[in-house]
């Protein structure tokens, strides 16, 4: 499970830990706890990114082995037909065998390279299909959790202004019983 999948899961624990505000569908979340869950999830998504690369990195490793190894494979079928021609007399045979260990060598050296590169390729298509999965989930995620912020905001703001809208009902139906208190006491 990547650092990412724990922030999105710690996310939705936020969410589902919101309190609800009565008399409404609402709920009340801590935005600073979700704000810091969106910066450390835009923080790790370049932590994906290392990873990927480690794993072209790695890939490349494969490939460099698989070459030295076919190297070593064809120097060793080499001096091996070196050794053949000295020590046999029959220089004919010799050659022929020489010439077919060095082909079989090169055979086995570019099959053992186009096996390390296929895997490489493999892993670097998976590590590339998970970061992008994982990518698009935090800014589904992010998303998600910016409108249903922007949502609560809203709400409250509607709450406090028509709060505020009857308050101000209240003190002007008051200076009015207060004014024509007055008047009838001047009358």
């Amino acid at each position: 499970m990547t650092n990412t999948d724990i922030l999105l899961e710690d996310l939705e624990d936020v969410l589902d830990d919101a309190t609800a505000i009565p008399l409404s569908k609402k709920s009340a979340v801590d935005v600073e706890k979700i704000k810091t869950i969106i910066e450390d999830i835009r923080l790790n998504t370049p932590q994906e990114t290392k990873q990927a690369k480690a794993i072209v990195d790695s890939r490349n490793t494969i490939l460099e082995d698989a070459k030295k190894e076919a190297a070593e494979i064809i120097k060793k079928a080499q001096a091996e037909a070196r050794d053949l021609v000295a020590r046999d007399e029959i220089t004919k045979t010799a050659q022929a065998e020489a010439t077919e260990i060095i082909a079989k060598a090169n055979e086995q050296g570019k099959a053992m390279v186009q096996e390390a590169q296929n895997q490489a390729s493999e892993i670097l298509g998976n590590a590339t299909t998970q970061a992008n999965e994982m990518v698009t989930s935090a800014q589904n995620k992010s998303r998600e959790m910016l409108s249903a912020v922007n949502n609560y905001a809203d709400d409250t703001l509607l709450s406090i202004d028509d709060s505020l809208y009857k308050s101000l009902q209240d003190v002007r139906r008051i200076r009015q019983g207060i004014s024509n208190a007055q008047n009838r006491k001047m009358d």
